[in-house]
């Protein structure tokens, strides 16, 4: 039996309820920086899917926010 494999995508929906339950306005160009690295599975150099938890991107959203602050 072969094991499923969840891979955590942001969506545009996902990031503005992260964005609007802290408070948050950031501008438009890091809103698409974030959807263009979270928003579709990406392929590595050994053909590897990069595999997010949702923990990760939430993380990974944060460290933006700050280093963009």
């Amino acid at each position: 039996m072969k094991e499923a494999i969840v891979i955590m995508l942001l969506r545009e929906k996902d990031l503005e309820k992260y964005l609007f339950s802290r408070r948050i306005t950031i501008s438009d160009d890091l809103k698409q920086q974030l959807l263009n690295e979270y928003e579709t599975p990406v392929e590595d150099d050994e053909g590897h899917i990069r595999e997010y938890t949702e923990q990760d991107i939430y993380e990974q959203i944060r460290k933006s926010i700050r280093d963009k602050s």
